[in-house]
């Protein structure tokens, strides 16, 4: 989160400059929270259900970060027109740090082997856990959270490439758009190596999810863009 708020915090000094940024900021990182402790516990429902104390115990559980992006969108564009801001500027520098952080926090996921994956043979990477305080598992695997963790790495790197390319044109938005379809795709196909329990339809969380902001994205982007030229025309 610190990681991910620098970033977006150095972009946003582009168009605003004042201490408007700060407070959108943690209403984002709050709101990405709520989200994604929302979808954990959705995806986790029979567990919660007997324990719904443990509800709002971040302690007692974990969080699921597929639903972090609705979470940080409602927060954003609720602190975005309370402050004033700009908000498909705010939105686009937003999901560069969001990228950024979720890559680095996936290497806690690496270390805990919490994510379990099916089996995997004859790649050099197939990875198994042997230290008995992890959670992993103890054949050889696919590393599903390396896989997430490089996915989102070069999400940010190729978001942060595009909003330099074309920050201070219209229409903003473009680079938050491209975040949902790219973080959205790329989860529905690396959820086909996770044993992830099913949620909705005989499908995981994540690929539905995943399916919602890659079509949401998609179709952004269409609109977006089609707008942009009626009005230019």
């Amino acid at each position: 989160m610190l990681a991910g708020s620098w970033v977006s915090l150095r972009c946003a000094r582009y168009l605003v400059r004042d201490d408007r940024v700060y407070p959108f900021a943690m209403a984002v990182v709050v709101g990405g929270l709520v989200g994604a402790r929302v979808a954990h516990v959705a995806d986790n429902w029979p567990l919660y259900s007997s324990r719904p104390q443990d509800i709002v115990a971040f302690w007692n559980g974990g969080i699921g970060t597929m639903g972090a992006p609705i979470g940080s969108t409602i927060a954003g564009y609720l602190a975005g027109r309370a402050l004033r801001l700009p908000l498909g500027f705010m939105f686009d520098i937003s999901v560069i740090g969001i990228s950024l952080g979720e890559a680095l926090g996936r290497i806690g996921d690496v270390i805990n082997g919490e994510h379990h994956a099916v089996a995997c043979a004859g790649l050099p990477w197939c990875v198994r856990y042997t230290h008995p305080d992890t959670l992993g598992q103890r054949e050889l695997v696919h590393p599903v959270a390396a896989y997430d963790l490089l996915v989102m790495a070069l999400i940010f790197v190729a978001l942060l490439w595009w909003w330099r390319r074309v920050r201070g044109r219209p229409p903003e938005g473009r680079v938050y758009l491209a975040y949902l379809l790219l973080f959205g795709g790329f989860r529905v196909l690396t959820s086909l190596l996770r044993l992830d329990p099913t949620w909705l339809f005989g499908l995981q969380e994540a690929q539905v999810l995943g399916t919602l902001y890659t079509l949401a994205g998609a179709a952004g982007l269409v609109l977006l863009l089609r707008r942009s030229r009626l009005r230019s025309a």
